[in-house]
């Protein structure tokens, strides 16, 4: 057993002998409480971390059973007993702290054998909760915070779900989020082009800090914990951009129990990985952890294009203090494709077979990255807590692609063969907040004030890439197009920046609690924008400011639900004009996008939540006025979305679990600079979408569940007049799952087959969908 102190996570300073530790308990002095609903284990460590009072107990011990939560005012023991009552356990004194004792109908009472539990380590999200999770690392200035309670947009995937559906790359969670559209399978960035809300949400968030740029900025599986989706306009938390949402992918730590876990799989064709995840503490009193995964993965794809990766992602804890945290994490990633698919221009929309490969060979995308991350977490009381975070990664990539346009004989013409030489990305970003609590009379309060920012350099050799162009062939005439000179000086010229982007934000927040039933969180983010460009984009910099608010106010008619009216801005970069206006050089202030949302989010069981989100989006827009005979560049315009979403995430019995939901839009392009254009919808926006995952476990064969999922995504259009409608689709994939011991170890065997029917479709505009791949896995315990 490991045997050290929960660590405090609101402020709370542990008790160090038994003295102290009965007078945090026996302390008559009541204090607010917002413990969500979820696992009983949870809420205990959570209540012990907040009031003070050092508890060891199993976890195991308290698997299968809930708590309601606390929400309100209450002095330590009744909180304790509040939480405790009709579990069969209470609580009893000794070894300077506290355990658990289960009371037995017969025989007396019997105490639990003590196992240090840390909330910061306690995993959510898991198989057997149905994936759901009760917080949420953190959003914006925020900080952690209770699900249900946060007035936003948000689905959580956890990393058991990615590990049971063998998802090779995120690109299989969003096909599956009903809150985001399925994004194209390219892995040029490393990340995937996300759609939410019909807008597109390009730059990621890592671990709570945003980042400038999506280029370089590349992510693997075995490193994410959980991916945050926040669905909506995300201005005031994380500054310029990301009208539409945000993606944050938050990745492992060290656990408490340690960890030794094998897993050999294939992700369809002959791709063969092996993955390693080891994790725990060096020392006994649980202060050092560490965790090491480890991931080699070499074959060929579904469609025979020959891919080799290789990650390695190790972290390191330190609890310096009862008080003090830190931890650094670093994450190595060398990823190489061959014959890529191509990118296809069409005049008329044609199905293409996507179980076939297309491109030769010498196509390619190579990506090689090195990412580090650090924080530290100080709650010197109970009143202040410091948090801060920085981020690095320095990422060379290079793209050997081929763009096609289709001729009106349905043949192509590889119009541009583009060959970028090695480029260099770097990515820089970081935070710090400090958070306060006090009351004034009987409201309470948690002001936050920070600041947040984030760099993006892009370095090219040279003009950046270079393009050759082809003569009409077949797609089937396309694998065996040669390779082009690209020139005796391609890939020698000297490396130099040639595009600069920057974010910083200056923030207030206060998260006010009126009572039991009303609350508020408000605030204020100074955002800049800047943007340097040199070399080919020519030379021109940018640096403007505007102020964008955020107000929502809440309110817990019953304690399983809460109701939620919001507003929220989003900045974005405005435009230098360029020469051929009649305001060539004019730099535009920012554009600010506005968010109205009002949403409502139910407990209906502690595993089963529902939450459903009414909103309207406006996003300004900038075009030419077609003034003769010298037009000008405006700022004018909307283009409104509106919008309804549901998502359902949890257990609906003990044996089966769904995550699922809709999302339905209404939305176009109020005024532009063509009349013709109004009314119209936006590109590569689907304005319906209903999505299905569930899992069943048969109860007459312990271990084994069925899976399988039903993704239905609405037309879009490929050009700005709607003339190329893309059509709608439906994927299905099925699979299963089997968990046994075998020699006392636990044993999982995992089947998924994506894309049963071998639908062909359309990604996006110009990208094909995923054929049909049948992906397996065994892991085991050593």
């Amino acid at each position: 057993m490991i045997t050290c102190i929960l660590a405090s996570l609101t402020g709370a300073v542990v008790m160090p002998n038994s003295v102290m530790a009965a007078e945090a308990l026996d302390n008559t002095a009541q204090r607010d409480y917002a413990i969500p609903v979820g696992r009983l284990g949870d809420a205990l460590a959570q209540f012990a971390a907040a009031s003070g009072v050092p508890l060891s107990f199993d976890p195991q011990m308290l698997s299968g059973l809930s708590s309601k939560g606390l929400q309100g005012r209450y002095s330590v023991r009744a909180g304790f007993s509040r939480l405790l009552a009709g579990s069969g356990y209470e609580l009893v004194a000794g070894n300077g702290g506290y355990s658990l004792r289960r009371i037995a109908a017969e025989g007396g009472p019997v105490t639990l054998p003590p196992l240090t539990v840390s909330t910061a380590s306690l995993k959510q999200g898991t198989a057997e909760e149905g994936y759901r999770v009760s917080n949420i690392s953190g959003i914006g200035l925020w900080g952690e915070r209770s699900l249900r309670d946060t007035p936003y947009s948000i689905s959580v995937v956890p990393s058991d779900l990615i590990e049971n559906i063998n998802a090779q790359n995120m690109g299989q969670i969003f096909k599956m989020n009903p809150l985001t559209q399925e994004p194209m399978i390219q892995n040029f960035t490393g990340t995937p082009h996300v759609t939410i809300r019909g807008f597109p949400t390009l730059n990621p968030i890592y671990d709570g800090i945003p980042m400038a740029g999506v280029n370089g900025s590349a992510v693997s599986v075995i490193e994410i914990d959980r991916v945050e989706i926040l669905s909506g306009t995300s201005g005031f938390l994380y500054g310029g951009g990301r009208v539409g949402g945000a993606i944050n992918y938050v990745t492992k730590s060290p656990t408490d129990v340690p960890l030794r876990r094998l897993t050999f799989g294939n992700y369809g064709g002959t791709q063969f990985y092996g993955h390693a995840d080891i994790s725990g503490k060096f020392d006994n009193r649980g202060r050092f952890g560490y965790r090491a995964n480890l991931l080699y993965q070499g074959g060929d794809t579904a469609i025979g294009e020959p891919v080799d990766q290789k990650v390695a992602n190790v972290v390191l804890d330190w609890h310096v203090t009862d008080t003090l945290y830190a931890d650094i994490k670093y994450t190595y990633n060398d990823y190489s494709k061959e014959a890529i698919q191509p990118f296809y221009y069409m005049t008329e929309r044609i199905s293409i077979d996507t179980s076939k490969r297309y491109s030769p060979k010498w196509t390619s995308n190579d990506i090689e990255s090195h990412k580090a991350y650090t924080s530290l977490r100080w709650d010197p009381t109970k009143y202040f807590t410091l948090r801060s975070a920085f981020f690095y990664q320095d990422t060379r990539m290079r793209v050997n692609q081929i763009s096609l346009n289709q001729q009106v004989d349905r043949t192509f013409i590889p119009v541009r063969i583009s060959n970028s030489p090695w480029e260099k990305h770097e990515n820089y970003g970081g935070y710090i907040y400090l958070d306060t609590r006090f009351s004034t009379f009987a409201v309470d309060h948690k002001l936050t004030l920070g600041y947040s920012s984030t760099l993006y350099d892009y370095f090219v050799r040279g003009n950046g890439p270079v393009s050759r162009s082809g003569t009409s062939l077949s797609l089937d005439e396309l694998k065996n197009l040669p390779e082009p000179d690209w020139g005796a000086s391609f890939g020698n010229e000297p490396l130099s920046s040639v595009w600069v982007d920057r974010y910083d934000n200056v923030l207030i927040g206060d998260a006010i609690t009126f009572n039991d039933q009303w609350s508020a969180m408000v605030g204020l983010n100074y955002a800049t924008t800047a943007n340097k460009r040199g070399g080919f984009y020519g030379d021109s910099s940018y640096e403007k400011s505007a102020l964008t608010p955020s107000v929502s106010l809440l309110y817990k008619p019953i304690e399983e639900v809460t109701t939620y009216v919001s507003y929220m801005e989003a900045l974005e970069k405005g435009t230098i004009v360029g020469n051929t206006y009649a305001n060539r050089g004019t730099v535009f202030p920012p554009l600010v996008s506005k968010q109205y949302e009002v949403g409502l989010k139910y407990d209906i069981s502690p595993n089963l939540l529902l939450s459903t989100a009414l909103f309207r989006i406006e996003k300004a827009n900038q075009y030419s006025d077609l003034a003769t005979p010298i037009p000008s560049y405006v700022q004018d315009g909307l283009q409104v979305h509106n919008g309804v979403e549901l998502v359902l995430t949890g257990k609906i019995t003990d044996n089966l679990t769904i995550m699922g939901g809709s999302t339905l839009m209404d939305i176009g392009v109020e005024k532009s600079n063509n009349p013709a254009l109004e009314g119209k919808k936006p590109t590569n926006a689907a304005s319906r979408m209903g999505k299905i995952y569930a899992e069943y476990a048969l109860p007459w064969v312990p271990g084994l569940s069925l899976t399988g999922g039903i993704y239905y995504t609405g037309e879009r259009y490929a050009d700005a007049a709607n003339t190329d409608k893309i059509p709608s689709y439906t994927l299905y994939d099925i699979g299963a799952r089997y968990t046994t011991r075998v020699l006392d170890k636990a044993l999982t065997v995992r089947l998924n087959v994506i894309n049963l029917t071998g639908k062909d479709y359309w990604q996006n505009d110009y990208t094909l969908g995923t054929p049909r791949t049948v992906a397996f896995s065994i892991s085991t315990m050593f």
